[in-house]
Protein backbone atom coordinates (compact mmCIF):
# COMPACT_ATOMS: atom_id res chain seq x y z
CA UNK A 1 0.00 0.00 0.00
CA UNK A 2 1.06 3.58 -0.61
CA UNK A 3 -0.27 5.80 2.16
CA UNK A 4 -1.09 9.44 1.59
CA UNK A 5 -2.75 12.38 3.30
CA UNK A 6 -5.33 14.59 1.64
CA UNK A 7 -5.59 18.07 3.06
CA UNK A 8 -7.35 21.35 2.47
CA UNK A 9 -6.10 24.74 3.59
CA UNK A 10 -8.71 26.56 5.66
CA UNK A 11 -9.36 30.34 5.65
CA UNK A 12 -7.47 30.70 8.97
CA UNK A 13 -4.34 29.06 7.47
CA UNK A 14 -4.84 25.69 9.16
CA UNK A 15 -5.07 22.43 7.22
CA UNK A 16 -7.72 19.73 7.65
CA UNK A 17 -6.51 16.36 6.40
CA UNK A 18 -7.47 12.70 6.24
CA UNK A 19 -5.33 9.64 5.76
CA UNK A 20 -5.64 7.51 2.62
CA UNK A 21 -4.37 3.96 3.00
CA UNK A 22 -4.26 2.54 -0.54
CA UNK A 23 -2.88 3.77 -3.88
CA UNK A 24 -1.82 7.18 -2.61
CA UNK A 25 0.81 7.63 -5.31
CA UNK A 26 0.55 10.57 -7.70
CA UNK A 27 -0.35 8.49 -10.76
CA UNK A 28 -3.53 7.28 -9.05
CA UNK A 29 -4.65 9.37 -6.05
CA UNK A 30 -3.07 12.53 -7.45
CA UNK A 31 -4.74 12.01 -10.81
CA UNK A 32 -8.13 11.46 -9.17
CA UNK A 33 -7.80 14.48 -6.90
CA UNK A 34 -6.63 16.78 -9.69
CA UNK A 35 -9.08 15.43 -12.22
CA UNK A 36 -12.30 15.11 -10.21
CA UNK A 37 -12.04 17.16 -6.99
CA UNK A 38 -11.94 20.68 -8.37
CA UNK A 39 -14.04 22.66 -5.88
CA UNK A 40 -13.82 23.33 -2.16
CA UNK A 41 -17.24 21.72 -1.74
CA UNK A 42 -16.07 18.48 -3.37
CA UNK A 43 -12.95 18.38 -1.21
CA UNK A 44 -14.97 19.11 1.95
CA UNK A 45 -17.29 16.20 1.11
CA UNK A 46 -14.24 13.95 0.72
CA UNK A 47 -12.73 15.05 4.05
CA UNK A 48 -16.08 14.57 5.81
CA UNK A 49 -15.77 10.83 5.14
CA UNK A 50 -12.88 10.58 7.60
CA UNK A 51 -10.07 8.11 7.03
CA UNK A 52 -10.20 6.47 3.61
CA UNK A 53 -9.27 3.03 2.45
CA UNK A 54 -9.57 3.93 -1.25
CA UNK A 55 -10.19 7.11 -3.21
CA UNK A 56 -12.48 7.13 -6.23
CA UNK A 57 -13.91 9.78 -8.55
CA UNK A 58 -16.71 10.82 -6.16
CA UNK A 59 -17.11 10.76 -2.38
CA UNK A 60 -20.02 8.36 -2.86
CA UNK A 61 -17.78 5.79 -4.55
CA UNK A 62 -14.77 6.17 -2.22
CA UNK A 63 -14.29 3.48 0.39
CA UNK A 64 -14.35 5.07 3.84
CA UNK A 65 -13.65 3.00 6.95
CA UNK A 66 -16.58 4.39 8.91
CA UNK A 67 -19.27 4.44 6.26
CA UNK A 68 -18.34 1.36 4.26
CA UNK A 69 -16.56 -0.95 6.69
CA UNK A 70 -18.43 -0.27 9.92
CA UNK A 71 -15.37 0.95 11.78
CA UNK A 72 -15.19 3.82 14.24
CA UNK A 73 -15.19 7.28 12.64
CA UNK A 74 -11.68 8.69 12.30
CA UNK A 75 -12.17 12.42 11.94
CA UNK A 76 -9.90 14.65 9.87
CA UNK A 77 -6.76 15.89 11.59
CA UNK A 78 -6.22 19.62 11.94
CA UNK A 79 -2.77 21.12 11.54
CA UNK A 80 -2.19 24.75 12.51
CA UNK A 81 -0.21 25.59 9.36
CA UNK A 82 0.85 24.11 6.03
CA UNK A 83 4.36 23.75 7.46
CA UNK A 84 3.01 21.69 10.37
CA UNK A 85 1.03 19.55 7.92
CA UNK A 86 4.17 19.01 5.87
CA UNK A 87 6.25 18.13 8.92
CA UNK A 88 3.71 16.06 10.85
CA UNK A 89 1.78 14.55 7.96
CA UNK A 90 4.63 12.31 6.96
CA UNK A 91 5.19 11.25 10.57
CA UNK A 92 1.85 11.25 12.37
CA UNK A 93 -0.15 10.09 9.35
CA UNK A 94 2.66 7.87 8.00
CA UNK A 95 2.00 9.34 4.56
CA UNK A 96 4.38 8.93 1.66
CA UNK A 97 2.61 11.70 -0.26
CA UNK A 98 0.83 14.78 1.03
CA UNK A 99 -1.82 16.46 -1.09
CA UNK A 100 -3.00 19.99 -0.42
CA UNK A 101 -6.01 21.79 -1.90
CA UNK A 102 -5.51 25.54 -1.58
CA UNK A 103 -7.42 28.27 -3.38
CA UNK A 104 -8.79 25.94 -6.05
CA UNK A 105 -5.48 24.22 -6.85
CA UNK A 106 -3.81 20.98 -5.81
CA UNK A 107 -0.18 20.54 -4.86
CA UNK A 108 1.77 17.48 -3.75
CA UNK A 109 4.70 17.00 -1.39
CA UNK A 110 6.85 13.88 -1.23
CA UNK A 111 8.04 13.43 -4.79
CA UNK A 112 11.36 11.60 -4.88
CA UNK A 113 14.30 13.99 -4.81
CA UNK A 114 12.17 17.14 -4.51
CA UNK A 115 11.97 18.88 -1.15
CA UNK A 116 9.17 21.33 -1.89
CA UNK A 117 5.49 21.41 -2.79
CA UNK A 118 4.81 20.88 -6.50
CA UNK A 119 1.73 21.93 -8.43
CA UNK A 120 -0.45 19.01 -9.39
CA UNK A 121 -1.80 19.62 -12.87
CA UNK A 122 -4.05 16.93 -14.31
CA UNK A 123 -5.47 17.04 -17.81
CA UNK A 124 -8.36 14.73 -18.52
CA UNK A 125 -8.67 13.71 -22.12
CA UNK A 126 -11.67 12.24 -23.76
CA UNK A 127 -11.11 10.21 -26.84
CA UNK A 128 -13.59 9.45 -29.54
CA UNK A 129 -13.34 6.17 -31.34
CA UNK A 130 -12.23 6.58 -34.90
CA UNK A 131 -14.94 6.16 -37.41
CA UNK A 132 -14.16 3.80 -40.27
Amino acid sequence: STNAAIGMKQPDGSVRAVRLNWDGYVGYAGAILGGWYKTAEQVEALLALGELSEIKETPETCIAYHRDMGEEYRAPFTFETVDEYQYCGKGRLAAEYLYLFDDGKWSVYGLHGISEWCDLDVVLETTNPKED
